[in-house]
């Protein structure tokens, strides 16, 4: 009789340059037999589990691994007088470029990007639509990066 793999599903949270530690999590347990049926991410969890969910989580780590404090630095573009340290627009362009263009609702494992409607304060979960611009709803950090708009909110 074969052994059925251990079915899991992920939440993964916050930590900005920590969070890459999420990477090295999804790569032990695929690499130790472990079925990730559904992630869900805030910030840099949404970003590692959106990549991952989509495929691309290889490319990425290879990405990261190789970028330079120099090269980390020309993708801040600073946003003065605006609502948010960065605009985000240098390092969105080279993430929505690797990322490709993902519906959600058509991804092999179910994901979902955990942002805050800045208005009301409320948490929103993103389920469906475009996973690049779920992924950017749930990145932008109050003053860090300038807010963005998922859905009309």
């Amino acid at each position: 009789m074969v052994a059925q793999p251990t079915t899991v599903s992920l939440v993964l949270g916050i930590g900005g340059a920590r969070g890459l530690a999420h990477i090295g999590v999804i790569q032990w347990l695929t690499e130790n037999g472990y079925d990730i049926r559904s992630i869900a991410g805030s910030s840099m969890g949404a970003l590692v589990g959106g990549i991952y969910a989509a495929g691309k989580l290889e490319v990425y780590a290879g990405w990261v691994s190789e970028l330079e404090r120099m090269q980390v630095l020309r993708l801040l573009d600073p946003a003065f007088g605006r609502s948010g340290l960065f605009k985000g627009e240098r390092l969105m362009g080279v993430l929505r470029k690797l990322i490709g263009d993902f519906d959600i609702e058509n991804l092999p494992i179910s994901f979902t990007a955990v942002a805050t409607d800045l208005e009301s304060g409320e948490e929103v979960w993103l389920r469906e639509g475009k996973l690049f611009d779920a992924i950017r709803a749930s990145i932008a950090t109050p003053l860090v990066f300038t807010p963005f708009r998922y859905g009309g909110r």
